[in-house]
């Protein structure tokens, strides 16, 4: 009889089972976070709008390249040596022959500073000292650049002034202020009475670009870097205007103390 064979049977190993993970579900309550986020984003638009108003401020036109900073009300006009300039044939408002003292300005049509002075300080100078009698008030064009706005209602105004007198042209002044566009300026011109034919020939022939060059220089040597600029003075017999520089658009009151003590 056959002997059984002898079997060794190795044990298996079972694989033990993990235990189960486990997987917490977060909820996320966005309720909680929305008033946070709400906070934080006015924060950042109020930021912005600060922001985008203070550059906008400090770029304001004044619209003019190397225009005078404004000037806060209180302020009092930059103290230095007289300087002299003539009055030459640029225009003015006043009686010639009665006057003893000058206003003469220097500026950009498209200079916002300018515009600020046109609208709020030079009618009151013409009421209480040019219309009395006691100031001539000059005009002498002064555009930042030799090209552009600024510069072509320079020209047109020259021609205004050619036709119609130192009148008008003031008129023209203060009406061309900030103007935006050639039609606008010609329109404002024909409005004051100008011949339109004549008025488009010396605008496009730029008849007094010398003139308005010789402006420019004199300023400049005067110490004017910016608009608007003024020489307040005594007229000597020579017809020459000496007297401080008032550089910027300062408040009627600096004006006014500065005429009065040239008035004693």
């Amino acid at each position: 009889m056959a002997k059984a064979k002898k079997t060794t049977a190795k044990a298996s190993k079972k694989a033990t089972p993990k235990k189960a993970e486990v997987v917490k579900e977060v909820t996320i309550n966005l309720d909680t976070f929305a008033v946070p986020i709400a906070i934080i984003v006015a924060g950042i638009i109020i930021a912005l709008t600060i922001f985008l108003t203070n550059r906008s401020s400090k770029n304001d036109v004044s619209g003019s390249k190397g225009a005078n900073p404004a000037v806060d009300d209180s302020a009092q006009a930059p103290t230095g040596g007289d300087v002299t300039v003539a009055l030459g044939d640029d225009p003015y408002v006043g009686n010639k022959k009665k006057a003893k003292v000058a206003v003469v300005e220097y500026s950009d049509y498209q200079c916002g500073f300018c515009k600020r002075h046109s609208d709020q300080t030079y009618p009151e100078l013409k009421a209480n000292y040019v219309d009395t009698g006691k100031i001539l008030y000059v005009f002498k064009e002064y555009p930042l650049g030799d090209t552009g706005l600024g510069y072509d209602t320079a020209v047109a105004g020259t021609c205004v002034f050619d036709q119609l007198g130192g009148e008008k042209f003031a008129e023209f002044h203060s009406g061309a202020m900030g103007a935006a566009s050639i039609a606008d300026i010609r329109s404002h011109a024909i409005s004051l009475g100008v011949d339109g034919k004549k008025y488009d020939d010396c605008v496009a022939s730029v008849k007094f670009k010398d003139d308005i060059q010789a402006n420019k220089t004199e300023g400049s040597k005067a110490g004017i870097s910016g608009t608007p600029g003024f020489i307040v003075g005594r007229i000597d017999k020579d017809g020459n205007v000496t007297g401080p520089l008032i550089a910027g658009a300062y408040p009627y009151d600096t004006f006014k103390s500065a005429i009065e003590e040239l008035l004693k």
